[in-house]
């Protein structure tokens, strides 16, 4: 069961804050800031109640931060967004409410824009060294057929300047996968480090995790065996999540224009629909909500992890669990475009409908949640 854990960081409500305290926060140098400020609706209606206006007096006696303002400070102080919430729908007592209730109110689009109060959390950028090891997991079922697409792949790993590690993970195939990533396996041990997991329970979830649990790189990348996405670009994706371990690279399909049969019409309306619907749970652009290709750091991994929601059974796939979990655990989520090919060989490992009901099911859990 996923237990969403409460953040530690206090909310600095900035309109009691004086110049040289909210430059200073900024200065201070820590790696999160979470700041509240006023909806820009009730801003100008507080400072009218309290007739502290210059309709009203000489000079205000308080501040008037917006949301825009922490946004461009930020920037100035190298300081990037991770994203914003509603925190407080109305200036009224709302103790008779339901918490459910209220959390699914302030993720709704209208009602969030035009909230009391506004939650905004923001990350200290700062790029890490490039001599840190990157964990490749690459989960595997009756993916034999595709074995010269996954020869291609691994010639263009070595590659790569940084070291890594290939954890392919072999799902109960009904074909000769194993068989064939043994053989993988044997051919380029030479290059680097390849573990080969038989997958002891079934679906896509589990076998991402139980790959990514025996890893040991600082950042860890899910790569489909299938190797629809565009090899190269996944690359250059796992490459640009290494400079920073506060983002999650989400790898999009649906940007530029995909092969022909790359994706089923009805599994395309399906993605674009909860594409959406995770963007308003979030309150962060979402353009691909199932793309398997996705890199992370291993702090984020270790997040999950604490709170119960890596080993968790209610994502069938993962991919909303780590989307979701991201904005749980202030982590930018970033949407990267790649370009995306029908398979050569096999079939998509997926039932549509019970599996679409199975993510329904975890969207639903985070919209009623606090968080």
């Amino acid at each position: 069961m996923i237990k969403l854990t409460k953040k530690i960081m206090e909310s600095i409500a900035t309109w009691n804050l004086t110049n040289n305290q909210l430059h200073q926060t900024f200065k201070n140098d820590n790696e999160f800031i979470k700041f509240k400020v006023r909806g820009n609706t009730w801003e100008p209606i507080i400072r009218w109640l309290k007739l502290d206006s210059r309709i009203f007096r000489d000079t205000t006696n308080k501040a008037r931060i917006t949301l825009c303002d922490i946004e461009s400070l930020a920037e100035i102080y190298n300081y990037r967004p991770i994203r914003w919430k509603a925190k407080k729908v109305t200036p009224l007592k709302t103790k008779f409410i339901p918490k459910t209730l209220k959390n699914i109110f302030r993720k709704i689009p209208i009602i969030k824009e035009l909230a009391f109060e506004i939650e905004i959390v923001l990350y200290k950028y700062s790029e890490l060294s490039s001599k840190q090891l990157i964990s490749i997991l690459i989960p595997a079922r009756n993916e034999e057929g595709n074995k010269q697409l996954l020869i291609r792949a691994l010639e263009k790993f070595k590659k790569i300047s940084q070291p890594i590690e290939i954890i392919f993970v072999e799902g109960n195939s009904k074909d000769n996968t194993y068989k064939m990533l043994e053989e993988l396996k044997k051919d380029f041990s030479d290059y680097f480090k390849i573990s080969l997991l038989k997958q002891t329970s079934k679906g896509k979830k589990n076998a991402v995790v139980e790959g990514l649990n025996i890893s040991s790189g600082t950042t860890l990348a899910i790569v489909d065996s299938d190797l629809t996405v565009d090899i190269d670009d996944s690359i250059d994706a796992i490459l640009q999540a290494t400079k920073n371990e506060n983002i999650l690279i989400n790898c999009s399909r649906t940007i530029f224009p995909m092969e022909k049969d790359a994706m089923r019409w009805a599994n395309y309306i399906g993605n674009r629909c909860f594409a959406i619907l995770l963007s308003i749970i979030i309150n962060n652009p979402v353009s691909d909500s199932l793309c398997g290709t996705k890199v992370f750091s291993r702090k984020f991994f270790n997040k999950m992890k604490s709170n119960g929601s890596w080993e968790s059974k209610l994502d069938p796939f993962g991919d909303f669990t780590i989307i979701l979990e991201a904005a749980n655990n202030n982590i930018k989520i970033l949407n990267y475009p790649v370009r995306y090919y029908a398979r050569k060989s096999g079939a998509p490992n997926i039932s549509r409908w019970i599996d679409g009901l199975k993510l329904l099911r975890v969207c639903w859990f985070y919209i009623i949640s606090d968080f």
